[in-house]
């Protein structure tokens, strides 16, 4: 059982919905939607916050039986790809022709491309200030993708929505308004978001 499908089974034996959930937890009912179907996987902070909420040990979400922690060990198969650096402002958007490689990362699947550092809040949880986004470089996406895109000459990290015929940006962090994208407008999808690496916790020592 993954880590979505217990958030999931919380949620239902507490007798809540996700928009209740999401509510109390200050986050966007989409986030709780793509933890529980293993779109995104919640951050450290995140559990503690989900195991604080419905009264169970951060082990629950580690384990197949609450109460117990366990790690295995296993050979991984890693891929290196290199890191850009993303200016707010990326002038007319050719990326990432127009800007440079900061260095190399390296990533668990290989279905990735480049990498690059977000700055700012407006992906709070699920990609905060400072994590790495691993990309899948392609012109397209689908609804609910997150995806790294560039819009009138700025780089941005937004969820992709599409009703219709109607393109929305949106943000995680529900102070940031939705972007809508105009058929006249420069917007260009450079990739998919497909792995996010945040920075490791750090114990809080009194």
């Amino acid at each position: 059982m993954d880590v979505g499908e217990k958030i999931k089974i919380l949620r239902q034996q507490k007798g809540i919905s996700q928009a209740r959930l999401a509510k109390d937890l200050n986050v966007a009912q989409q986030t709780i939607s793509h933890y529980e179907t293993g779109r995104v996987e919640p951050s450290l902070e995140m559990l503690k916050t989900l195991a604080d909420y419905f009264g169970v040990s951060l082990d629950y979400f580690f384990s197949e039986r609450p109460g117990q922690s366990e790690v295995e060990f296993v050979d991984v198969e890693f891929k290196t790809v290199p890191l850009y650096s993303a200016p707010v402002s990326a002038g007319n958007g050719a990326f990432p022709d127009d800007i440079y490689v900061i260095g190399e990362v390296t990533a668990i699947s290989k279905d990735v491309d480049f990498a690059v550092r977000v700055v700012g809040d407006s992906m709070q949880p699920v990609a905060p200030d400072g994590s790495v986004l691993f990309v899948k470089k392609q012109p397209h996406a689908f609804n609910g993708d997150m995806i790294v895109c560039t819009y009138d000459g700025w780089i941005y990290v937004k969820w992709y929505i599409k009703e219709d015929d109607k393109v929305m940006l949106l943000s995680e962090n529900p102070v940031y308004l939705p972007i809508i994208v105009e058929p006249d407008d420069r917007f260009i999808i450079h990739g998919v978001v497909k792995e996010i690496m945040s920075k490791p916790p750090k114990k809080v020592l009194k």
